[in-house]
């Protein structure tokens, strides 16, 4: 009776963990203008999504273009929640 309470209780926990989107780790960070004062903006980004997770695809694509080319912040100038959901960003590199 103990192990079936057990196991039970293992596999809800390990549902309930396999349910959550897992979110990862971004080289770049967020940031409002007065921020970045004394970083170098170097590169404007885009991002495009559709459907229910427009605002989220989009704001990723930006992020993801903005690590490729090493940049340290991004600032969001725009964002469009039309069909397609755009977004805007400048991307800083900023030495810590």
């Amino acid at each position: 009776m103990l192990r079936f309470i057990v196991s039970v209780l293992l596999i809800s926990l390990l549902s309930g963990c396999a349910s959550e989107e897992f979110q990862l780790y971004h080289r770049i960070n967020e940031a409002y203008d007065f921020e970045v004062t004394h970083c170098d903006s170097f590169a404007m980004v885009t991002g495009i999504g559709r459907g229910e997770t427009a605002l989220a695809d989009a704001k990723l694509s930006a992020i993801k273009q903005g690590e490729e080319i090493e940049g340290t912040h991004i600032v969001w100038l725009q964002v469009d929640l039309g069909e397609p959901t755009k977004v805007v960003a400048v991307i800083y590199k900023c030495l810590m």
